[in-house]
């Protein structure tokens, strides 16, 4: 009976070792620089944007539900100049991920500056439209890649993009050149090695290399 017993506790020690099931994380994400890169979704006489760096914070309420905010770089420089409207979208995040690892970011409300003509420079009116954003939450890659949709109007002209974003987002990628050089983004210690990633020639950053999960 005893090494019966004994027997039945190591099955179900090996069964429960053998159970390579992850069990949920919630939805980290990760602060603060991220770096995106632009996709067009259609072709557009606008002129086109390549990405942005973009700040990305999560805070959570009293109420216990969290939010989350995206600054993007562009909104962020003219602060200065339009003090009036903030440089963010905030949205409401998800308790949990879905069945493909994802956290949804719902309700991301527009962002925008209006700046005049003034004494440092021609004005313009900027705006921000996100959706279908969603934040990677995985053992792999815990809040540290998003996709998302871009609604993005400069001067009355729109285009819309598809998004791709990494965390860290400061790592530059400028070879001795000035080029963009991809072999500093496989070698920089402070990215993930398990992700896929690319020097963006534009920026000049490294950037997921695929449309999220960017993974090798």
């Amino acid at each position: 009976m005893t090494r019966r017993i004994l027997g039945l506790a190591l099955a179900t020690v090996f069964t429960a070792s053998c159970d390579s099931t992850q069990p949920p994380i919630g939805c980290p994400v990760q602060s603060l620089e991220w770096a995106a890169v632009y996709k067009l979704k259609e072709p557009t006489s606008c002129p086109v944007k390549a990405g942005e760096p973009l700040g990305i914070q999560k805070f959570s309420t009293p109420s216990g539900d969290e939010t989350l905010t995206i600054s993007p770089q562009t909104l962020v420089d003219l602060s200065a100049r339009d003090t009036t409207h903030v440089a963010y979208s905030r949205g409401t995040l998800a308790k949990q991920s879905d069945a493909d690892g994802f956290c949804s970011v719902s309700d991301l409300a527009p962002a925008e500056k209006r700046v005049p003509d003034d004494a440092t420079g021609p004005g313009t009116n900027v705006l921000y439209r996100w959706s279908n954003v969603r934040i990677l939450a995985t053992a792999r890659a815990p809040g540290t890649q998003m996709v998302a949709d871009l609604e993005y109007t400069q001067d009355g002209c729109t285009a819309h993009y598809e998004v791709w974003g990494m965390w860290p987002g400061d790592i530059s990628c400028e070879g001795e050149s000035g080029k963009a050089d991809d072999s500093l983004c496989a070698s920089a210690g402070t990215i993930n090695p398990d992700f896929a990633v690319t020097c963006e020639p534009t920026l000049l950053r490294c950037v997921p290399a695929q449309r999220p999960p960017s993974l090798k």
